[in-house]
């Protein structure tokens, strides 16, 4: 039987000038955004805490969400934040700390990233005001043992981290969960396991001032191999997103701005259900649908809402953010910045493995033509 580890607040002293960082990684779909906003919701109001993500695609969806609750947030997207120029990572950075002036820095890394160099590149600006306080990694306990044995990139993620947190845990069996625990601690048998509650997360007083011991750049050189740069393979960390993942951008426009275009809620939910969870990781974005669905709107028991079908349709139909991981998903209603989106149908990416077989139907259920698509295949050796 696998236990859960305890953790406990260790002591550290910072510099008082020192901005924490404390960075967010794990796998495609495994939680990072929800566990987040949860963290958010119990600090300290007057403890000002700003939000760096960075995202797969641009279809900024988790942006969008977090903006929502009106939380500080900076982006980058197209591109995962271990592997973009060490120049816009620091810029980014200070750009945050100089308009802000924040108590703490969040950065959620994309679901493909590597904890070393970006642990590497925050070490490098501790001359500057930074202090990498800790590196948390996000585990998916229902997707978990599914990928764990494809992804190299979820291997490291759960190899290197100061405290790995269980997420999803309630929608698993007691059994389930404990082979999860034992596939990490194959990996990892030290590093504390908290479980992170689905309405909750997880406790800020846990999960900051942690003042990691991981990454320090005197081991870069010698330790690079070990943090999963092989020497055999010194690009892998830049190439391992061609590796590991299919990706397509679907951007659907208006085409008459006199009259909205919308997707057909009913078809459209049909579309999501049918998308097989072991093949298509990822569906997030903002789309336009024709109809409300339900505020209960999981994937369990989502719907179209029909007690506004006796309402007067709305002619511009209505914005959300879609949000879609290993076959479960949400809605959440757009209501901040509705104007920049005038002209969107939908602007969505989708994440997975063979995605070349889906893509007709990809296409088909958001109702984009060929120019409105763009793909990116994987590169498996």
């Amino acid at each position: 039987m696998s236990v859960v580890q305890n953790s406990h607040k260790p002591q550290t002293v910072i510099s008082n000038s020192a901005t924490p960082v404390t960075v967010f990684t794990g796998f495609l779909g495994a939680g990072k955004t929800s566990i987040i906003l949860n963290l958010l919701k119990r600090a300290d109001p007057d403890y000002k805490i700003v939000l760096l993500k960075n995202e797969f695609g641009d279809a900024k969806t988790d942006s969008a969400l977090v903006r929502e609750s009106h939380v500080q947030i900076a982006e980058m997207t197209n591109g995962c934040l271990c592997c973009v120029l060490v120049g816009q990572m620091k810029r980014a950075l200070e750009e945050l700390k100089e308009k802000y002036q924040p108590d703490r820095i969040i950065i959620e890394t994309s679901g493909s990233a590597f904890p070393a160099p970006i642990a590497w590149q925050i070490r490098e600006m501790e001359p500057l005001g930074f202090h990498l306080d800790a590196i948390l990694t996000v585990i998916d306990c229902i997707n978990f043992c599914g990928y764990e044995d494809t992804s190299y990139t979820a291997r490291m993620q759960a190899q290197y981290t100061d405290i790995i947190l269980l997420n999803k845990w309630e929608s698993v069996s007691e059994r389930q969960l404990d082979l999860v625990i034992d596939h990490v601690n194959e990996l990892n048998t030290d590093t504390p396991k908290l479980k992170a509650e689905r309405d909750t997360g997880v406790d800020p007083n846990v999960v900051f001032g942690i003042d990691t011991s991981l990454f320090h750049l005197s081991e870069r050189d010698h330790g690079a191999a070990a943090y999963g740069n092989n020497a055999g393979e010194p690009n892998r960390h830049i190439e391992h997103h061609d590796q590991e993942v299919d990706v397509i951008e679907i951007c659907r426009g208006q085409s008459d701005t006199a009259s909205f275009a919308t997707i057909d809620t009913a078809a459209f939910l049909l579309f999501l259900k049918r998308l097989p969870a072991d093949e298509v990781y990822r569906v997030k974005g903002i789309i336009r649908l024709s109809e409300a669905v339900t505020d209960d709107h999981t994937s369990d028991s989502v719907a179209i809402d029909t007690a506004t079908r006796d309402r007067e349709p709305l002619e511009s139909g209505i914005l959300y953010i879609l949000n879609h991981a290993f076959g479960r998903f949400t809605f959440a209603q757009l209501t901040l910045d509705l104007e920049s989106y005038n002209d969107m149908i939908a602007r969505v990416t989708v994440i997975g493995n063979g995605l070349r077989m889906h893509l007709p139907a990809i296409q088909e259920g958001f109702g984009a033509s060929e120019n409105e698509l763009t793909v990116h295949w994987a590169c498996r050796h």
